[in-house]
């Protein structure tokens, strides 16, 4: 962002100088398509973005919108909805097309810019949603104190703020050879530490890694809890336990993968399969929470089934609304009244 209001526009920065060769130039130099594979990308994120529609609607339902934890979940999942969109349907359609970033330049920065933010932001507020449950479960006054009522809003600004700053540290950058965002646009050679984005490096270490950290005790209290829960047999409470673990640790394990290969790649050669198994890996953490919600959470699936049994009903009536009736002179349709 701060590239960007120096020189009055994407094309005017001179590290993103794309004026050597012309955009079809560009994408033979450096650029590779993938049909089927940017085709499925495409549609896994279209699929996850309908599905987290009404999971986020059911979340800021008035009853739950009022505890804090669905306030953050909300802004998790917002973040996540447009995350997907730029590293799953945006990176499928750019590599069918073997896009790089002189040929496509605004498109690429703007997208690279803000979804670096929004993925420093993610994981604050993953950070937060932690410390909320764990806080919730073990001192519930400090809780109270930190998250009650219109106080969890002012805990939002974190990862707001968060997100705001990373808009004006370097972007990431698309690349269809790899399949994945990188630092710099390979416009030059031996250019890598010119577009090094340190801040970002800081937080997939630091942040990342400190939630994982978090994430320990809570498994550890949510272990605590359930063997204090009366009216349960003892298999219920390891199904419970074994899926809060198996959930934690995936998400963390992924985070910290993903994290970790997306800063090495910036910096030293890697294999291509590593690049682009880490960036699958980055389509499956913010993927991952409408599969997580849906298996694990009854009330959120619960109300995810009545609300697509409305819509069900509703296209019904509609599809039936309008019967043909034969007449002498041909068919008319007719409206029913229900």
């Amino acid at each position: 962002m701060d590239n960007i209001l120096r020189y009055g526009s994407v094309e005017a920065i001179p590290l993103y100088n794309c004026s050597g060769h012309t955009s079809q130039e560009w994408s033979e130099l450096k650029g590779v398509k993938w049909p089927i594979l940017g085709a499925c990308q495409a549609a896994y994120g279209i699929t996850i973005d309908i599905l987290y529609l009404p999971i986020l609607s059911i979340i800021f339902e008035k009853e739950n919108f009022k505890m804090s934890c669905f306030k953050i979940m909300y802004l998790l999942g917002i973040i996540d909805f447009l995350i997907t969109y730029v590293n799953s349907i945006l990176t499928g359609w750019l590599a069918m097309k073997g896009a790089v970033y002189c040929t496509h330049p605004n498109i690429i920065y703007i997208s690279g810019m803000v979804v670096c933010a929004l993925w420093c932001s993610s994981c604050m507020t993953a950070l937060l949603l932690v410390a909320n449950r764990l806080l919730g479960m073990t001192k519930p006054s400090l809780a109270v104190k930190l998250f009650d009522g219109r106080k969890t809003y002012i805990a939002l600004m974190f990862p707001i703020l968060y997100f705001i700053y990373f808009l004006f540290t370097a972007p990431l950058i698309f690349n269809s050879k790899y399949l994945a965002w990188f630092y710099t646009p390979m416009i030059f050679d031996d250019d890598a530490t010119e577009y090094f984005n340190h801040s970002h490096t800081v937080n997939n270490f630091l942040i990342v890694t400190l939630t994982c950290i978090v994430y320990t005790p809570f498994r550890w209290v949510i272990g605590t809890n359930l063997k204090n829960v009366k009216n349960a047999s003892t298999s219920q409470l390891q199904n419970t336990k074994r899926q809060v673990f198996l959930q934690s640790t995936l998400i963390c394990a992924a985070n910290q993968v993903c994290a970790t290969i997306y800063v090495v790649m910036n910096v030293t050669e890697v294999p291509n399969w590593i690049i682009i198994f880490a960036h699958f890996t980055w389509e499956f953490i913010h993927g991952a929470p409408v599969f997580i919600y849906l298996a694990l959470n009854r009330m959120i699936r619960e109300r995810f089934l009545e609300k697509m049994n409305m819509m069900n009903r509703g296209t019904f009536r509609e599809t039936t609304s309008m019967m043909p009736i034969n007449r002498s002179s041909g068919s008319a349709p007719v409206v029913i009244v229900n």
